[in-house]
């Protein structure tokens, strides 16, 4: 996914500019904020235009393959601002520069730097050429802190907070803790009090991401766990909606679920990627369970949250896949009727335990498996989608529809910034960060439309 971070310091003459782009998922987004924070402190001015750039970051992805091209892809489109522009410093940050900084150095002469994750607070050094060319330093060594430095786009009503870097399980298809290093929690406190900070800045929404968000505070003891964390957020002023994301299925125990059900800060949300619903392809994932402990899951979530809005992820096509282990995926989604799914085709990534697994599944078959998931998810979608017409729901406005210009748009409870898809509000007028109670009176297969009562 990618995401051009827009204007938000006003640029002085003669001030050196900087342009971002953000790839991949919400914890890169917030990294790039942090970054885009450093650079305002170094006295640089952010532009949203790349073509205005002194300087130009693109925080990469690594997280698989498509990610890996995109990245490449974007450092190479935004070369051309050095050949043809202003720009004078190219640097590639993140997380493919820090599992392939040495090797990309030697294959892309077109960027000036790498720098990766545990250096983002080297930032200066790096626009200041301060530094080797590849920065690139243990990744458990750094963790957001409640000073560092942030940068969000003005007048932004929804933010991402960072709980938690790195994860310390190990899936066999996943890279992630040899890139990002072993779970790392913030303290509650330091959480709390960015809360708060982004809360006087105009923030009614904080989505809370890590890895591994359900393992948040195992390190840390004391007490510290999601159901505190979160119980510590909703005494925030001005906070309305608290949003988890990225769960485990094995870390949803029934206290967290009854939070969520007696709170009324707390999104009525739930997404747990649950990777596959066959038993022999969850074993030779790792995950640690089997179908009856997802089921379990969602009944649960169900009984204990009515009304609860689920979301999910899947991968297909991972080694030793066959078309009945597909078949049970495909079962299981209908079956669970998730209000929102993504879905990923298997990569190899180097050094996971995956590729020996099994046999590997031709690339015609994955992509096939991943469209018949997402067209039985189409449906699905499409008829939870339209039994909410008729019914009352909150709308949070994030501003007016790009395409519709008179329209505003916004998003309920069950949408997640990004990836779940919008409510269009007709006939309202009302400003950006106002929480609107609305009628659905139309949908689609992803969005809503609604008129505010």
């Amino acid at each position: 996914m990618r995401r051009d971070l827009v204007d938000g310091v006003m640029v002085r003459r003669a001030q050196r500019t900087i342009h971002f782009l953000a790839l991949g998922c919400p914890k890169n987004r917030v990294d790039t904020e942090v970054l885009a924070g450093f650079a305002a402190r170094a006295g640089l001015g952010i532009v949203g235009e790349p073509a205005r750039a002194d300087v130009i970051v693109v925080n990469t992805c690594s997280f698989i393959e498509s990610a890996r091209e995109e990245s490449i892809a974007a450092l190479l489109d935004m070369a051309r601002f050095k050949r043809d522009g202003r720009c004078r410093l190219l640097v590639a940050a993140g997380c493919l520069a820090q599992r392939y900084g040495a090797e990309l150095a030697a294959e892309l002469p077109e960027v000036d730097a790498f720098l990766g994750t545990a250096e983002l607070a080297r930032l200066g050094d790096v626009l200041e050429r301060k530094t080797d060319r590849v920065l690139v330093g243990p990744a458990a060594h750094y963790l957001q802190r409640a000073g560092t430095p942030r940068f969000l786009e003005p007048g932004a009503p929804s933010a991402y907070v960072k709980i938690a870097d790195g994860c310390s399980r190990r899936c066999a298809f996943c890279a992630i803790p040899a890139i990002r290093g072993p779970e790392r929690s913030r303290p509650i406190d330091e959480i709390v009090a960015e809360a708060s900070l982004l809360a006087a800045a105009g923030v009614v929404e904080l989505n809370l991401v890590a890895q591994d968000t359900s393992a948040y505070g195992c390190d840390l003891g004391g007490g510290a766990d999601l159901v505190a964390l979160a119980r510590a957020l909703e005494a925030v002023d001005g906070v309305r909606w608290i949003r988890l994301l990225y769960l485990y299925p094995d870390g949803v125990p029934d206290a967290l679920l009854e939070a969520m059900a007696g709170s009324e800060k707390l999104v009525p949300y739930l997404d747990v990627p649950i990777q596959h619903a066959s038993a022999a392809v969850l074993r030779r994932m790792r995950r640690g369970h089997g179908p009856a402990a997802l089921e379990r899951l969602v009944a649960r979530a169900r009984r204990i949250v009515p009304g609860a809005f689920l979301r999910t992820a899947v991968l297909v096509g991972h080694p030793g896949e066959t078309a009945s282990d597909f078949d049970a995926l495909l079962a299981f989604v209908r079956a669970a009727a998730f209000h929102h799914l993504g879905a990923f085709r298997y990569s190899a990534e180097e050094g996971t335990a995956s590729p020996r697994s099994g046999a590997p599944v031709p690339k015609r078959a994955s992509y096939d498996r991943w469209r018949r998931v997402m067209g039985a998810q189409r449906t699905i979608a499409r008829r939870l989608n339209r039994a909410m017409v008729g019914t009352e729901i909150d709308v949070l406005v994030e501003g007016v529809d790009d395409d519709r210009g008179y329209v505003l748009c916004g998003r309920h409870r069950g949408q997640a910034p990004e990836v779940d898809g919008v409510t269009y509000l007709v006939s309202c007028q009302a400003r950006r960060g106002d929480i609107v109670r609305a009628r659905v009176i139309d949908s689609s297969d992803h969005d809503l439309v609604a008129e505010p009562l």
